[in-house]
């Protein structure tokens, strides 16, 4: 598979058609980065880049246990959010990972492909697209919805190393055009906000680049002034 240089339709059917996995969860937080889902939840596959309908993302996920505050999936039928596709089994250790949300079934025709990340060269027929979502709807698909809405606070900040660990799994997989796309579909940048680079209070955190934080900062600065 070319991945992420800009699969054709027909790398995306073949690796789906060869997945042992029935379930794809749709990961639009931390689950973006690879490190942090490998090394924290031992899940080992590709994650390919998508939009999901009728959900918007906010920072209204608060981890009492974690005393912080996370993206969260909220149903709108007006709001789209970036994110991954990533076969995985709902194991106890995904489950406890996911512990302030609840698994909500998501259906195919929610799902569109990027076009910037997979190139319309590689689309040459309809008849294309309609395999790969007539194999994309033969799999459960779930996002995960956050509980209860608690916007972030003093107590509940936002850590830097959380934002830095989903923009890094955005721009390693698609490219700084997936950090800002992460950027303007969440709701609530105005938040609390602590920079722990140098002690991670993020207890999944990935590892991160000087390189890669020169470039999380330059995008943040860009998107969110506009």
């Amino acid at each position: 598979m070319n991945y992420p240089n800009a699969p054709s339709v027909s790398d995306i059917v073949e690796y789906l058609n060869k997945l042992d996995e029935s379930h794809i969860v749709l990961g639009y937080g931390s689950l973006l980065s690879r490190d942090s889902r490998e090394r924290y939840s031992q899940i080992n596959t590709l994650g390919i880049p998508v939009m999901v309908s009728g959900f918007e993302r906010a920072w209204v996920t608060r981890s009492i246990q974690e005393q912080q505050t996370y993206v969260g999936a909220i149903k709108n039928s007006s709001k789209k959010l970036n994110a991954q596709l990533i076969p995985t089994q709902l194991n106890p250790a995904l489950q406890e990972r996911e512990k302030d949300y609840r698994f909500t079934q998501v259906s195919a025709d929610q799902i569109t492909f990027d076009l910037a990340t997979h190139s319309q060269s590689n689309l040459k027929t309809g008849a294309q697209l309609d395999e790969l979502y007539e194999v994309l709807s033969a799999y459960h698909l779930w996002v995960c919805e956050t509980l209860e809405c608690s916007p972030a606070t003093e107590a509940f900040p936002v850590s830097q190393t959380y934002i830095d660990t989903c923009l890094a799994g955005c721009i390693e997989h698609a490219g700084e055009k997936a950090a800002r796309d992460f950027i303007v579909h969440t709701s609530m940048w105005d938040h609390p906000r602590i920079n722990d680079r140098a002690l991670p209070k993020y207890p999944r955190a990935a590892k991160v680049s000087a390189d890669m934080h020169e470039k999380i900062d330059a995008v943040l600065a860009a998107t969110l002034s506009q």
